[in-house]
């Protein structure tokens, strides 16, 4: 498929997806009580305030955690040069979690300002996967080390978590829902303070696309095409830990999307290039919203989390992966 084309296909579902979102729900609304809360928005009127206030903003947050999650996917497993790398499979977004629990148990921290601990534990926690797979050469060279690597991290910080949790779980009850990925009760003010951070992310890593993809030739062809393998390596891990933690710190650790936004991005426009970038984050968007509308929808009036929801399908994706990887390695 061309990039222009399939851009400007993507661009449209959204649009429609964007539509069926706000109108879902509990109570049906159709599409011009919707146009016309967006447009002529009347606080008076219910169904402008279901509308705006509540189903407009879970659109937005669903957008921007699926595409930041989805960009960081495709950073990781660019730069490690494995299919099957993702902020949840690597252990990022586990890591993350216990550091926010451990911020609110430790500091009192809340907010924007539990961004930081849950960076800490994010970037800990790809040390922690990268010394269980032995060596991170070793790890990027053989994809199963790396998964394995990151399942044993992703169950050490869990236990962490429960642990800290089980200590005092009265002070925690807000953040059950969070722990598994929840937009219906997410914190508006980390999304107001770290919304640039996913933007300059996305931009960065649009910047960074030409040397990231010739990385994935080998490091000897890219050092030889003026690519640094070091700093390129560095820069879009530096890239892809923050965008992940972007997310977790607004609806928790939702996971599967960064790992299959980027391969149907890759399936539909190809390996490299800007237009593949974008495409992912579209992609990732469409697959957080979607989930989020099935959350809302499926057993209403009571609400799933989405967290629930992608584990549910994501499980079916990753293992499907798994086995189409593990049949490129026996051919």
């Amino acid at each position: 498929m061309k990039a222009g084309s399939g851009l400007a296909l993507l661009s449209v579902a959204v649009v429609a997806l964007a539509l069926l979102h706000l109108m879902a729900g509990a109570r049906l609304a159709s599409p011009g009580v919707v146009l016309d809360a967006l447009l002529n928005h009347d606080p008076r009127n219910y169904q402008h305030v279901v509308v705006v206030k509540q189903r407009l903003t879970r659109l937005l947050v669903a957008g921007y955690s699926g595409a930041v999650l989805a960009v960081s996917g495709m950073l990781l497993q660019k730069v490690l040069r494995n299919d099957l790398v993702s902020p949840s499979t690597l252990g990022i977004n586990s890591g993350a979690v216990t550091f926010v629990v451990l911020g609110i148990y430790a500091f009192g921290l809340d907010g924007a300002a539990l961004f930081w601990p849950a960076l800490l534990g994010g970037v800990f926690a790809v040390a922690v996967t990268f010394l269980a797979a032995g060596l991170v050469r070793q790890g990027a060279r053989d994809p199963l080390s790396l998964i394995l690597g990151g399942a044993m991290t992703a169950t050490l910080f869990s236990s962490a978590t429960t642990f800290v949790i089980s200590i005092d779980p009265d002070r925690f009850g807000k953040l059950l829902g969070w722990l598994v990925g929840d937009i219906g009760n997410f914190d508006y003010q980390p999304l107001i303070y770290l919304w640039p951070v996913g933007l300059l992310g996305i931009g960065m890593a649009l910047a960074l696309c030409r040397p990231i993809d010739l990385l994935t030739l080998g490091t000897e062809q890219a050092a030889t095409l003026g690519a640094d393998p070091r700093f390129v390596r560095g820069g879009a891990l530096a890239l892809a830990i923050p965008l992940a933690i972007s997310a977790v710190c607004v609806v928790g650790p939702i996971g599967f999307v960064g790992l299959i936004a980027p391969h149907v991005a890759r399936l539909l426009l190809g390996e490299t290039g800007r237009s593949t970038m974008v495409f992912c984050a579209l992609t990732g968007a469409v697959i957080v919203i979607a989930a989020d509308m099935a959350a809302r929808t499926l057993l209403a009036p009571q609400l799933l989390q989405v967290g629930t929801v992608m584990a549910l399908c994501g499980g079916v994706a990753f293992l499907a992966i798994i086995l189409t990887t593990l049949r490129r390695r026996a051919a």
